[in-house]
């Protein structure tokens, strides 16, 4: 389950993910209190395709739908990685599919510090949570970008 862009607090969300009545919900990233990830906050919507957005306990985490999107931000930046990166609107995102046994997608914006992380469940919609989620990473400071498949 573990890899490269995963931190242990992204395992440990996967797992409460998976397993019914997590009760204290997804935990605050080591970074959750940065004034970039506060400006974050401030840009994160309401709605993501249809799913309200609930109460989260934790500072730099936002949820949607019961828990089927899950945005914390505060992570460490991800280290280059060869898995796929798209850009949406000048923000670069690592997206991993069908991780965990629950077969959720976790998008990471990459080349960002502090990072933001995106767990969405199975059966939830990935491409409006990056579309709708990206306005809110473009706050965060930009360190690096995607590269392309000729390494340019």
């Amino acid at each position: 389950m573990r890899n490269r862009i995963l931190s242990a607090g992204a395992v440990t969300l996967g797992l409460c993910l998976a397993v019914t009545g997590c009760e204290s919900g997804p935990e605050a990233a080591p970074r959750a209190g940065d004034a970039a990830c506060r400006a974050a906050a401030g840009k994160l919507p309401e709605k993501i395709a249809g799913l309200e957005r609930g109460d989260a306990d934790a500072a730099g985490v936002a949820v949607w739908g019961d828990g089927k999107i899950v945005a914390r931000c505060g992570i460490p930046m991800p280290r280059p990685t060869p898995d796929p990166c798209t850009t949406v609107n000048g923000v670069d995102w690592v997206w991993r599919y069908r991780q965990g046994d629950d077969g959720h997608d976790l998008l990471v914006t990459y080349g960002r510090s502090p990072g933001l992380e995106v767990t969405v469940r199975s059966g939830a919609p990935s491409e409006a949570a990056l579309v709708e989620l990206t306005k809110a990473a473009y706050e965060l400071p930009r360190h690096r970008k995607c590269l392309d498949r000729e390494g340019n």
